[in-house]
């Protein structure tokens, strides 16, 4: 008998639920303050020479900011080291320097990349509200090797972790202590033409103590960007708005060796221009396709489409403004739509622009862009334009619409006419107050071909320093975003509600921060008929979280699969059917800040009609900063599955090693097989920031594969040579 899925998840939730009137510590949720904590900066009489040292004399008048208070663990309470940072700043730039108290042996740095991960390393860093509407953020950080971290936030939920800005940081390790000293251009911030004070949040990460503190104070179920707990900013003199423009061309050699050799030469760019420290026009010819990266393999056994990130430069920026989903699963608009076709490969792009503005008030977007024809696919014209209002407190409401037009295409009787495809999107943001939020999205699409279709998504949630209680609603009939993404493409109404604790009661030893059980469902039903599609829950009664950043948790996961037409997991056919299972996982994770780190997850039981194990590992050891290898093993072992009965095994491996003399000097070699198909490849990169943003590629791909058409050569090696170079005006 077939258990429907509501029934069977009412026990776990009500476990959780009574499991929520477990102690959880004092660490009470708290408002912002009424009145900001007031911060002031010095003026510098004469050159800063950001170096690390602080010798000057603008650093001996600024007042200190020493009142850092930890967020996580022990929320208020003093942290550990002491950290003071002080302000300046002159008409070029925002001077922030910081001495944080530590013994030497203790620093914890990975790695010297950019863009480092936050949780794994010592760091200081600040977040920036430049129109103090405390929503939206800059964030700059670095570690004591002084690599460099920025990104772009907004709502304290959105962020752009790729967004790259022209700053400066030089850092100093001493016996006790480790010493920042930062130079942020007032032209790599946008605030308001009148402005004379910004909002701040400043963070540092205690990593041997995995102890994060902040100031001023912000509850622990937050992350550091949440603005509306921000310090302000006063004393400044910003400078009124000047000629801001930066021209960053790039020129490419790519020489191939298959079973035909041939070399390409190309060379595009990209214009910026600041019209005012909120408005920022874009523009790009022949654009950058981020040749220099490459996507990791997987072995799909989901019925979910895979997502892979955007990579191109030009794309990054500012991706957050012309966001208007709740969640990646309906999205009007994915800019991996644009000038790649569903494998991934790059079709030529023309060119086009991008104007952005943003105020206290509003943001507003334009996007248009010019693609060429190539192979099978058409040439393309795309457009986007998104607006935001920004409403009382944290709250606000917007619209998106999206345009892509195919030309005609091939000649008759083959012949495929010309075809647009529009979305129209509304979407909003309700925050009555910290702790609760409701988020929303409707969007209509129209194609020429497909006809209309509708997507919408809702997100109910509460949170607080012990309890995340969210309901996650999604809806799909016919929706075709022909600029957008579906990661499930078929007609559907998805009920997600979810339950998280993060408990700390007393009786828990001294090694183990949080207890967190949880669950989490997902329901598909179809939105023709109401008929259930499929379902998981995946149940999580363990899950402990240790003081060293180690993790453990058991996981067990109920599916419900109903199959109307045959289904190929790695190639084997599955029968249509109904397929009631039950799947097990446990997984491991090591404190990934040591030198040494591992992680290990296994995964078991049935899975349609056969039985599915999969291991997935990773191993890490990093020495020093300038050096780590790793090696990473997705294994999965089917027995008994499909119309076949299918026994058989796939596994993708990868090893990679980096080594880095410097933040600005990088060499990568990463390794992947993949069993399905035989798949090999290499890359080799070499990257040197000889100038900031400024880079030189050296990069060496070789693929292989026994599954490639006939055409495809067996073995193809690649050498592409990059250079891009930023100027300033």
């Amino acid at each position: 008998m077939t258990v429907f899925p509501h029934r069977t998840l009412a026990l776990p939730f009500a476990l959780i639920l009574a499991g929520a009137a477990l102690p959880a510590g004092a660490q009470e949720m708290f408002d912002p303050p009424s009145q900001p904590e007031r911060f002031v900066a010095q003026s510098a009489r004469g050159e800063i020479i950001v170096d690390g040292r602080l010798d000057e004399q603008v650093w001996k008048d600024a007042e200190p900011i020493d009142d850092f208070v930890q967020k996580e663990p022990d929320q208020g309470e003093p942290s550990t080291y002491r950290t003071i940072v002080r302000l300046a700043f002159d008409e070029t730039s925002l001077y922030v320097a910081a001495v944080c108290e530590q013994p030497k042996h203790s620093l914890r740095v990975q790695n010297l990349e950019r863009d480092f991960d936050f949780d794994d390393n010592d760091l200081f860093g600040i977040a920036i509200d430049g129109f103090l509407d405390r929503r939206s953020a800059v964030a700059f950080q670095t570690t004591p090797r002084g690599n460099q971290r920025d990104l772009e936030v907004i709502d304290d939920s959105d962020f752009n972790v790729d967004w790259d800005a022209r700053w400066d940081v030089q850092t100093r390790v001493e016996d006790d202590r480790w010493i920042v000293e930062m130079a942020i251009p007032w032209r790599t911030l946008r605030y308001p033409n009148d402005a004379d004070t910004l909002g701040v949040i400043f963070a540092r990460n205690i990593r041997h103590l995995n102890q994060n503190t902040v100031s001023p104070a912000v509850p622990r179920v937050f992350t550091i960007y949440r603005m509306a707990y921000q310090a302000e900013v006063t004393g400044l003199e910003l400078p009124s708005p000047s000629a801001n423009v930066q021209l960053n061309p790039y020129a490419l050699v790519d020489y191939a060796d298959g079973r035909d050799s041939e070399s390409d030469l190309e060379g595009g760019g990209e214009l910026k221009w600041a019209i005012t420290p909120s408005t920022v026009l874009d523009l790009t010819v022949n654009t950058d396709f981020a040749q220099v990266e490459v996507d990791r393999q997987v072995v799909n056994l989901e019925r979910f489409s895979v997502f892979f990130p955007e990579r191109r430069q030009f794309f990054l920026e500012s991706a957050n403004l012309f966001n208007a989903s709740v969640t990646r699963w309906i999205n009007p608009f994915f800019s991996r739509r644009i000038g790649l076709d569903r494998g991934g490969r790059p079709i030529p792009l023309d060119g086009g622009l991008r104007l952005t503005s943003r105020s206290s008030k509003q943001e507003f977007g334009l996007l248009a862009m010019s693609q060429q024809a190539s192979g099978d696919n058409p040439a393309a014209l795309f457009g986007v334009a998104r607006y935001s209002r920004n409403l009382d407190g944290q709250s606000r409401a917007g619209g998106l619409l999206t345009w892509r037009r195919d030309e005609a295409i091939g000649t008759s009787p083959s012949r495929r006419p010309a075809n647009d495809n529009v979305t129209y999107t509304i979407d909003g943001l309700w925050r009555p107050n910290q702790s609760t939020g409701v988020q929303a999205m409707v969007s209509a699409s129209h194609d020429d071909a497909e006809g209309n279709g509708l997507g919408a998504q809702l997100w109910v949630f509460y949170e607080n320093n012990w309890l995340y209680a969210g309901l996650l609603e999604y809806y799909n009939k016919d929706y075709n975003p022909g600029i957008g993404l579906e990661i499930l493409d078929t007609n559907y109404v998805m009920h997600s509600p979810a339950i998280s604790l993060d408990l700390r009661p007393e009786w828990l030893p001294e090694s183990i921060r949080s207890f967190n059980p949880g669950v989490d469902a997902y329901i598909f039903q179809s939105s023709e008929d109401g008929d259930l599609l499929f379902g998981y829950a995946p149940i999580r009664p363990v899950r402990l979280e240790f003081q060293n950043g180690a993790d453990v948790s058991l996981r067990v996961e109920p599916n419900w699969q109903r199959l109307d037409e045959p289904f190929f997991p790695a190639g084997i056919e599955v029968a249509p059917g109904d397929y009631d299972y039950t799947r097990h996982r446990i997984d491991i994770e090591s404190d990934q800040s040591a030198r040494l780190s591992a992680s290990l997850d296994i995964e078991t039981g049935d899975y349609f009609d056969g039985e599915l194990t999969t291991y997935s590992a990773s191993v890490r050891w990093a020495p020093r900063p300038e050096f780590d290898i790793s090696a990473d093993l997705d294994f999965n072992r089917i027995r008994g599955l499909g119309v076949a009965q299918v026994d058989d095994e796939t596994e993708v491996v990868g090893v990679s090693a980096r080594f880095a003399p410097s933040p600005r000097l990088q060499f990568s070699v990463l390794y992947q097989h993949n069993s399905v198909g035989d798949r090999n490849s290499w890359n080799a990169r070499l990257s040197w920031e000889y100038r900031p943003l400024s880079y030189l590629y050296v990069v060496y791909n070789r693929n292989s594969a026994s599954d490639l058409t006939v055409d495809a050569p067996p073995v193809t090696d690649q050498v592409i040579l990059k250079l891009t170079y930023l100027f300033e005006v």
